[in-house]
């Protein structure tokens, strides 16, 4: 679960070096670890450090990336900007300039780099974030005539300075003002290297 303390992971250990190194980070849960790796994984990778082999270190992310995200969203707000993301710091929606990004244009440069500060910034402010009702997802299953958008991002930073934004089959279904959630599963595991980051949203098992 996402609120299991760190040391749960696999090649992690209880009161073990790689423990003590998290814990010392502000990394105590499962969650903390799965928003870093989103986020920055490579500071996450470095606090790890060179005693975690990157067999050892793809092993541990496997087993974070399993968990069950649940259904909490989070809304994060800048002037006339707002990102909702999911609990572990992907996006899931996005409005820029009061106005909501097109999956498309979300692949573009301009608003690939703005989307990844704004997210980085939300990262920073987590515990002030507006966490949205868990159970709006139900509401909007059984309604089959709205629409639905893919908007499922991963930003994949293969070299310094540059990424890209890859659709995951992700929708949002829009019902009467409230934005609800049907959240597909990720298969992104391919991509495991310490420059990998995934804004983009999926669902595990733990």
């Amino acid at each position: 679960m996402l609120d299991d303390e760190v040391w749960r992971l696999e090649k992690i250990g209880k009161d073990g070096a790689f423990h003590k190194k998290l814990q010392s980070n502000g990394v105590n849960t499962v969650q903390d670890f799965l928003k870093l790796s989103v986020v920055d994984p490579q500071r996450l990778r470095g606090i790890l450090g060179l005693g975690m082999s990157e067999k050892m270190w793809e092993v541990t992310l496997k087993h974070a990336r399993t968990c069950v995200l649940g259904s909490k969203q989070y809304i994060f707000q800048r002037n006339n900007h707002m990102i909702r993301l999911n609990s572990i710091c992907q996006v899931v929606r996005a409005i820029i300039d009061g106005q909501e990004c097109p999956t498309r244009e979300l692949s573009t440069i301009m608003n690939r780099s703005y989307l990844e500060t704004l997210v980085r910034d939300a990262y920073a402010n987590w515990s002030s974030l507006q966490e949205l009702d868990e159970n709006l997802n139900e509401n909007c299953l059984t309604n089959t005539s709205d629409r639905a958008i893919d908007v499922g991002y991963e930003l994949s930073s293969g070299q310094a300075g540059y990424s890209d934004w890859v659709i995951n089959s992700t929708y949002i279904m829009l019902i009467e003002n409230a934005i609800n959630y049907n959240i597909s599963e990720s298969s992104s595991d391919g991509e495991l290297t310490p420059s990998t980051s995934s804004f983009l949203n999926g669902n595990g098992r733990r």
